[in-house]
């Protein structure tokens, strides 16, 4: 076990050994695991097309775990009360967590997926899709404690060894990389320095222009407050937490009236707002200081890394709310080897709270879908 790795993921059958067994493998899986698969053969009296109706229907049935994703088992709520738990210091390093909700995975030779979270570092912003998830992949998350102080290249180094342990425990199983915000710059470095290395990634939002925001002009002025400061404002903590206005809006349903839309976002935020009270009593100015020097040097690394990435990329991004700054997400795309982009017009900082970003997320890595380019509501 890789240091720093309290818990590994759930035990699946590894995919067999063999170099020229690689992703395409691994992706087949999801129609092999069906028993009802076994309807390839000779049947007698039947013609080809029939076998070959019944082989498509039994294809279609195992697919149908794609679509029917469990999204709505967990709620906003589900995710603030992590959040309220999972910032208490306890004394303990940088870890892996394996969800509970995600089960065991319902297909063979599931690949291995890693989140790699935001500055904030809980490490929990999948739980909405962990049920989905965790019947295609075997899911593991990266949590960073509020007050641990390990540097960038720190936090690399856990990251990069946990990879190459998976990697040479299952040689022939790719790894899914997750990277949200300044999880995005700890995913390019490691995909960089690992080339050899199966890797897909997925960045949503990343964090590699973050050492060019507004806030890193006034860090010197905030050096020189005290440390223990509360950090209540909400521009402050939305760097760590994201904008409150955009996550009340997660909770919103579609198809309501504009009526109980206004009532259900008001009854959202509502619910919210004694959460932001409590982590402006956690997060003090030492950790937000602490947060913005480690996303410059994120930033700063990943973007001497990108010309290295050989894995594919696939890029999320934020429409609205300047996330990322405009023109960062072309740039990397332009940039990167292997990359597709999606932009996601209307939606804010909070891209992994909603539905249609994990199917597209799951449909591009399976099915493979899509174009280079296309606009999602």
């Amino acid at each position: 076990m890789v240091p720093h790795t309290m818990l590994r993921p759930f035990g699946v059958n590894p995919c067999a050994a063999g170099g020229h067994l690689r992703r395409h493998h691994a992706r087949l899986c999801l129609r092999r695991a069906s028993s009802v698969d076994a309807t390839t053969g000779t049947l007698p009296g039947g013609s080809s097309n029939t076998r070959r109706r019944k082989k498509q229907a039994a294809e279609e049935s195992r697919l149908e775990v794609l679509y029917d994703d469990g999204f709505g088992s967990a709620t906003m709520k589900d995710y603030w009360e992590a959040v309220r738990a999972m910032p208490k210091d306890d004394g303990g390093p940088p870890r892996w967590f394996c969800p509970v909700e995600c089960g065991r995975p319902e297909v063979d030779r599931a690949p291995l997926l890693l989140f790699l979270p935001g500055s904030d570092g809980v490490g929990m912003e999948l739980i909405l899709h962990h049920h989905s998830l965790g019947k295609l992949f075997e899911v593991c998350c990266f949590h960073i404690p509020v007050n641990d102080r390990t540097p960038f290249e720190g936090l690399l180094q856990i990251v990069e060894e946990y990879v190459k342990y998976e990697s040479a425990l299952s040689p022939s199983r790719p790894i899914y990389i997750v990277g949200d915000s300044f999880g995005g710059c700890l995913a390019i470095s490691v995909a960089a320095r690992n080339p050899e290395i199966d890797l897909v990634l997925t960045l949503v939002n990343p964090a590699t222009s973050s050492a060019k925001t507004s806030l890193q002009a006034v860090l010197p002025l905030l050096e020189t407050m005290p440390s223990n400061l509360p950090v209540v404002q909400p521009h402050l903590l939305r760097y760590l937490i994201g904008n409150p206005l955009n996550v009340a809006m997660v909770s919103v349903q579609n198809g309501l009236s504009p009526q109980e839309t206004l009532q259900e976002f008001s009854n959202s935020l509502t619910s919210m707002l004694p959460l932001v009270s409590e982590l402006g009593d956690i997060i003090q100015m030492g950790t937000l200081v602490w947060k913005l020097k480690l996303l410059k040097s994120g930033a700063n690394y990943a973007n001497s890394q990108l010309h290295a990435v050989q894995a594919e990329v696939l890029l999320l991004a934020s429409g609205i709310a300047n996330l990322p700054p405009s023109g960062e997400a072309d740039r990397l795309f332009k940039t990167l080897k292997n990359s597709k982009l999606r932009y996601f017009r209307n939606r804010g900082d909070r891209l992994l709270m909603v539905q249609t970003i994990m199917i597209t997320i799951l449909l591009v890595h399976y099915l493979q879908a899509f174009p280079c380019f296309d606009l999602l509501d």
